[in-house]
């Protein structure tokens, strides 16, 4: 467990944390700029001593206001990387990688964690011969190096393309699988939240607005303050079964439902996890079960809410199982026209442009 709990005031801005995060798996810290993630994820490192407080990983404390304990940020066991990789540009790849890096990691170690980033064949070059994406993978490599107890990331994508963005993404998605120390990782993108993290903690002017399950917090009301009118979506755990016996499609599960999917990059992933988007936007619903429709995905599910977005549109709760729901919004007209309430048994239709790939994360 990682405990950090502190009161710190700058000039412009006062923090009030306290958070227990697991220590395994990877924790989204996400908000708005300014918000107070740098500021979290400095307190854990070292960067910044709070007011007052107490931070404790694992049980080793690390600061304590009470008692006098700051532990200075080179015996901390915290590796960070920024949104700049920081390597020294004077020095190769191979002598940024060992700068720093402890007897302890052998040959086979170095290997290893090389191979994950897929830098070998970079480790003769200089920083300036790097693209931008080559870089933050090597930052992350070193970072890995120094043997970390915990891998502190500050939105190490933010500074890169689009195309730099995704190819340093499937990176950490398969370190995130791969690595056994736990992470937190700061952004500002709820893609990289879905595609990476186990669990969200929101900050918001200084304070924890929620903390929980990536599933449990994007599903819940703490994440709307983040979601335009047209961005509502709900987050599902599904387990990928066997394809079509004679269409190119391929089956997920959720709750006992079965969910039709394009079969495109499931190779080797029957019956393992994986995280579905699925747009409030593309779900459309009816009071019986059509019949000759082209849409693929009707499931039976019961209202569970009803909430004015709009004078035009409303955002339906859908319950599909206990304890799992997807969103729906509608016109007033419809839920009007339907006499829609608390408890009303519907059928939800799936447009199948909501399971694209990019929707997909292994979790």
């Amino acid at each position: 467990m990682l405990t950090v709990s502190f009161k710190h005031s700058f000039e412009a801005q006062t923090f009030d944390i306290n958070a227990n995060i697991p220590a395994k798996g990877v924790t989204a810290v996400f908000g708005r700029s300014g918000s107070g993630k740098t500021t979290l994820l400095n307190v854990i490192a070292g960067l910044v001593t709070p007011d007052e407080g107490r931070v404790a990983l694992s049980g080793r404390v690390l600061f304590d206001s009470a008692t006098g304990i700051t532990v200075p940020i080179w015996k901390r066991e915290c590796a960070v990387v920024f949104q700049d990789s920081r390597l020294f540009p004077h020095l190769s790849i191979k002598q940024n990688l060992n700068y720093g890096r402890p007897n302890t990691v052998n040959e086979s170690k170095y290997q290893e964690i090389i191979n994950l980033l897929d830098i070998e064949h970079l480790v003769e070059a200089k920083p300036h011969q790097l693209s931008g994406g080559e870089k933050q993978r090597v930052g992350i490599a070193r970072a890995l190096l120094s043997q970390p107890k915990l891998l502190l990331m500050d939105e190490p994508l933010a500074s890169l393309d689009i195309p730099r963005k995704r190819e340093v993404l499937n990176y950490l998605q398969n370190l995130a699988q791969r690595i056994d120390i736990p992470v937190i990782y700061v952004t500002h993108s709820l893609e990289e939240v879905m595609n990476l993290a186990d669990n969200l903690l929101l900050v918001e002017q200084g304070e924890i607005t929620g903390f929980g399950s990536v599933e449990d917090v994007w599903n819940g009301e703490s994440l709307a303050l983040w979601k335009g009118q047209g961005q509502h979506s709900s987050l599902l755990n599904v387990k990928v079964c066997e394809p079509h016996t004679d269409h190119c499609m391929r089956r997920l599960e959720v709750a006992n439902h079965s969910l039709w999917v394009p079969d495109d990059g499931f190779n080797g992933l029957v019956n393992k996890c994986m995280r579905l988007r699925i747009n409030a936007s593309d779900v459309s619903v009816t009071t019986s079960q059509a019949v000759g429709s082209s849409i693929r995905n009707i499931l039976p599910v019961t209202v569970l809410s009803i909430a004015q977005l709009s004078e035009h549109s409303v955002l339906l709760e859908l319950e599909l199982a206990a304890g799992v729901s997807i969103k729906s919004t509608i016109t007033v007209w419809a839920a009007r026209e339907l006499d829609l309430t608390h408890g009303t048994t519907l059928y939800a239709q799936i447009k199948g442009v909501s399971f694209t790939q990019q929707n997909l994360a292994s979790h």
